[in-house]
């Protein structure tokens, strides 16, 4: 509770009268200092993007925007009142919902100049420090809730209506609710273990933690990355700049974080065990962790339905987890969003989940595994950058996250999103975000409110802090904004009672505040950073690898085809042949077995007698097969792939054996000598044939599949069945 004053809205239910006579009392005593800049009204259009760019000459107007400073005085221009929708007269926040208004009012601007902090006597913050009015935007001040963070001066007010919404969603009954009446999310010192240190120290100011992309997503391989606003500083024997405080935050230069947090972060969240009646009626118990939330997704899909606000919503899978930081945890946000995209990679069984056969990695093992993705490589100067970030509490951006799917084989598209003429990079984000989800939905039915697809989320970054998108969201009045799981915020008590429900809500908006970034918290910002693995964007099966549902430029060669070509390749013995043909069988492509149009064609070379095989003239075999491969339709069964040109291929399938046993018993049964035998099993240890085939073709378009058992086989051919499919189905709608 924050002490009442003589305007306190905890002793009385404010009219609209009476909120509009209040603020411009207070208008006409505060000596403020406005400013103005321009904010760009687009009119969104998800079947284009963009659908009316606005004119030169009228697509901008003057608005206010606010810096929220919270020492009575703002650098934005007071909103003109709305009497339908009253507004704060020190910055642009204004909400249908008048109670809401008068606690932003009373928390972000109080009289005197200073934050109230809260009456909770084990929460004990430091003082915020008070920021210079001319260099505001520079300043850092820990958050008066307590829960651990601290945030720019300009990003205070916006934070602190978070932990409103936070608060107002206790008391989903109808009534008012007052915010800092809920348990606050930092806990007491009783609520950690007995044997972690007393963290001490933990409030001190830290800088941005905004990190650039380090390439293209085009670019995006193994080697030297590129980030922005690096510092003058030691350069390493790559190049690279060390970063300061500026970019790692305020333990830029700590060899370990305490021992505290350590414990803390291995112990995990606290679990409990509760009992809830199933939709069958049934009880059924289920273990919760304190910070994770499970099936939100598709309560935000019921609230969205009811909010009268809400045109139309897209969401990205249900399946996605809310993970969010733990009581006195800072600072680790970008882990946090590299779990919530972990979780989807989990649950879905996507390509690279056998990479976390325990789940979701902690933070710990996180920041190993981007330790090894440095030593294998990828964006590695992000050592010499860092300094090395195993076991401390710095910084990570989206080089880190990028580096680390790519070194467990799952491709990332990464970009960088700015403005551009009349086009703001807020505008851009929302362009960028509804392409992603447009291909996904069926815009031709106008019945359909909110559409939940089988997308992953994604990977947001922006100066200071990152979140996950899980959605996108198109309002009443034309405006759209972003909806996020914050890994900064946990999720209220109010939506956790909604999972599982028919999540019924007489406001829903108030408890969607928590989920929605819009223009109002977006257009300070000049920079956005998006990154998911693109074997995660797809149109349907949540399964199905970025190769099975890759678009782009087809050459004239391919457009000729009505039917793609599909090499089916791996070491002898990983079951090429037993795919073709079951495949040939299932989808009616024509299965080329390369070793025997040799044998037929007479396309040997030599004959090698140390490995006792026929040695294949290329050249010859190419002719030989040319003109009924340029035609389409063939499944290409073969253990190299090298040798054909890329115009040839649509997609490569590398099956792989990664049991030795078995593989070593498939080749035995042969005959193969003990020379071959071993030449082949090192061949698949070693991953050789995969390698080829990512040097050779575009890895957007080389899968790697599992053929160890029976099952295998049949999952695999329903998945390239699928894949071939959607090939046909996007030419036939290019040729239309």
């Amino acid at each position: 509770m924050y002490p009442r004053g003589p305007r306190g809205i905890n002793n009385y239910q404010p009219t609209p009268n009476i909120i509009v006579i209040a603020l411009a009392l207070r208008k006409a005593f505060s000596d403020l200092d406005f400013t103005r800049c321009v904010k760009t009204d687009l009119d969104l259009d998800l079947v284009g993007g963009l659908a009316h760019p606005p004119p030169a000459e009228s697509a901008s107007t003057l608005v206010p925007i606010c810096n929220c400073i919270p020492i009575g005085h703002c650098g934005g221009q007071p909103p003109k009142m709305d009497n339908d929708a009253p507004s704060c007269p020190f910055c642009p926040f204004s909400d249908s919902d008048v109670t809401f208004v008068a606690q932003h009012i009373e928390f972000c601007h109080p009289e005197g100049g200073t934050v109230p902090t809260l009456d909770e006597p084990h929460l004990n913050p430091t003082p915020s420090p008070q920021p210079a009015q001319d260099d505001v935007t520079d300043k850092y001040v820990d958050c008066p809730y307590g829960c651990g963070e601290t945030v720019t001066a300009v990003e205070l007010s916006i934070h602190l209506d978070l932990h409103i919404a936070e608060g107002i969603a206790l008391n989903e009954d109808g009534s008012a609710s007052t915010p800092f009446q809920a348990t606050s999310p930092v806990a007491s010192d009783n609520d950690l273990s007995s044997d972690f240190d007393d963290p001490s120290g933990l409030s001190e100011p830290r800088k941005s933690g905004k990190r650039g992309v380090d390439r293209p997503p085009a670019q995006a391989k193994p080697g030297k990355s590129k980030r922005t606003r690096s510092p003058p500083g030691t350069i390493g024997p790559d190049g690279a700049k060390r970063l300061g405080r500026s970019e790692l935050g305020p333990h830029a230069h700590e060899k370990k974080m305490p021992s505290w947090l350590r414990k803390m972060l291995e112990k995990g969240g606290r679990t409990t065990k509760q009992t809830q009646i199933t939709t069958d009626g049934k009880l059924a118990r289920h273990m919760r962790v304190e910070n994770e939330t499970d099936h939100l997704i598709p309560v935000i899909a019921k609230l969205c339905q009811q909010d009268q606000s809400t045109q139309r919503a897209f969401l990205c899978s249900p399946k996605v987890r809310h993970i969010c930081k733990m009581p006195r945890e800072a600072g680790f946000c970008g882990y946090r969003n590299i779990q919530m995209l972990t979780s989807y990679i989990t649950k879905t069984q996507s390509p690279g989940h056998e990479n976390f056969p325990n789940g979701v990695p902690t933070i710990l093992d996180l920041q190993d595994r981007i330790e090894l993705a440095w030593d294998m490589g990828f964006n590695s100067t992000g050592r010499t950058e860092t300094g090395g970030i195993k076991g401390t509490r710095k910084f990570i951006g989206t080089p880190e996250a990028q580096a680390l799917f790519m070194s467990l084989g799952i491709p990332c598209d990464a970009s960088s999103l700015s403005g551009s003429g009349n086009l703001q990079a807020h505008d851009a984000l929302y362009m960028e975000v509804a392409s992603y989800f447009r291909p996904s939905c069926s815009l031709e039915d106008e019945e359909t409110k909110v559409f939940t697809t089988d997308l992953a989320p994604i990977y947001f970054q922006h100066h200071g802090h990152s979140m996950t998108i899980i959605g996108f969201e198109i309002r009443d009045d034309g405006s759209a904004n972003l909806l996020v799981f914050d890994p900064m915020f946990r999720t209220s008590p109010a939506m956790n009672r909604l999972v599982g429900t028919s999540a019924r809500s007489e406001n829903p908006a108030r408890l969607l505040k928590a989920y929605r970034r819009g223009t109002p918290q977006l257009q300070k910002h000049k920079l956005f950073e998006l990154l998911n693995p693109t074997h995660l964007f797809h149109l349907g099966n949540p399964d199905l690898p970025a190769a099975f549902l890759v678009f782009c430029d087809f050459n004239p060669s391919q457009r000729m085809r009505s039917s793609p070509n599909v090499i089916i390749t791996g070491t002898p013995g990983v079951g090429k042949t037993v795919h073709a043909e079951q495949l040939a069988q299932e989808i009616g492509l024509k299965h080329l077995s390369v070793n025997q149009v040799a044998k037929d064609r007479d396309c040997y070379e030599t004959y090698d007698e140390e490995r006792k095989s026929w040695v294949v003239d290329e050249d010859k075999l190419l002719d030989a097969i040319e003109d009924d491969v340029l035609q389409g339709g063939y499944l290409i069964d073969w253990h190299a792939c090298d040798l054909f040109p890329k115009s040839w291929i649509d997609l490569v399938v590398v099956l792989r054996c990664p049991s030795t046993s078995l593989h070593y018993d498939r080749l035995a049964s042969r005959g193969y000598h003990d020379e071959k035998l071993q030449e082949n099993l090192d061949a698949e240890i070693f991953g050789v044939l995969l390698e080829e085939a990512r040097e050779a073709f575009d890895g957007e378009i080389v899968v790697e599949l599992t053929s160890e058992k029976d099952d295998d086989v049949d999952t695999n051919c329903a998945r390239i069945s699928q894949w071939v499919d959607n090939w046909k189905q996007q030419h036939r709608d290019e040729e239309s």
